[in-house]
């Protein structure tokens, strides 16, 4: 089986990798970064949406995001939509190079997926740390929600699974 040339850490790192993943993937999708709640009027917010009560725009193709006087400037959200994306694609590739090692055994594929795993984890941080200094400065009004958390428990399980996967290196030098 592909897993039994694992040591305990590396199967360790696996779930983390996977846990982190499913985390991450659900936090960069959802419209739940920020929440607020005027009267019988739910606003919540994510990367890719706006949405009042049940009506969503696309934030990024839609000019109403940009009307919106509470939200000014918006170069910050756009950093933090980069930042998010870059995560993502550290990810793919992280995960394409998780295959090829568990089925190649070469341990260049495990450096590379543990400096990956390292790369996703601060970009998700990164973006974590824009927007919601953000929101903390200058939006006080919206409350952070899960689609953020999750954001940053998916870039913790990506350190964890770094730290395995570096584990699993050293001892199969």
């Amino acid at each position: 089986m592909v897993l039994d040339n694992l040591t305990q850490a590396g199967k360790v790192g696996l779930a983390c990798f996977v846990a982190g993943t499913c985390f991450f993937l659900i936090g960069f999708s959802v419209s739940y970064w920020v929440v607020l709640n005027i009267d019988e009027h739910d606003i919540r917010m994510g990367l890719w949406e706006l949405c009042v009560s049940s009506i969503c725009f696309k934030t990024t193709s839609s000019s109403h995001f940009n009307d919106l006087p509470v939200f000014g400037d918006t170069s910050w959200y756009k950093g933090t939509q980069a930042l998010a994306c870059l995560a993502l694609i550290a990810l793919m590739a992280d995960f394409i190079l998780r295959i090829l090692f568990l089925y190649g055994k070469q341990k260049l594929f495990l450096l590379i997926s543990v400096i990956l795993d390292c790369a996703t984890a601060i970009l998700a941080f990164g973006a974590a740390a824009v927007f919601g200094s953000e929101i903390e400065d200058n939006y006080r009004i919206f409350r952070l929600h899960f689609g953020f958390a999750f954001d940053i428990i998916g870039g913790i399980f990506f350190a964890v699974s770094a730290a395995c996967f570096l584990v699993e290196y050293i001892r199969r030098r």
